[in-house]
């Protein structure tokens, strides 16, 4: 089972930096599969459960992400997937930030 999150990202960017493009490119696709299939409930559910708009958008958007990153994976374009994956890793970070502050 992958938990996609910044680490597991961030081993799969180093694997890319190690020249594993054969891994990146199926760490990369697992990723994309789990997005999709996420993406694709939330769509499912909008119409009783307005309340996931906000959810799909993000969904949507790493969903792009991966997509992006594994046409320049395919294309050989190692920089540019280097790129994308640091960007999703802040998309990761972005979506999982506390919707209230944490004050102490």
């Amino acid at each position: 089972m992958m938990i996609i999150d910044k680490d597991s990202v961030t081993a799969t960017k180093q694997k890319l930096d190690s020249g594993k493009i054969p891994q990146v490119i199926k760490d990369v696709k697992k990723m994309l599969e789990i997005k999709e299939t996420l993406l694709w409930r939330s769509e499912a559910m909008t119409p009783c459960c307005g309340s996931l708009c906000s959810i799909t958008a993000y969904l949507a958007r790493e969903v792009s992400l991966l997509e992006n990153t594994l046409v320049a994976l395919e294309k050989g374009d190692k920089t540019q997937a280097a790129d994308l994956l640091e960007e999703y890793a802040h998309a990761l970070e972005a979506s999982c930030e506390p919707i209230q502050p944490n004050y102490c």
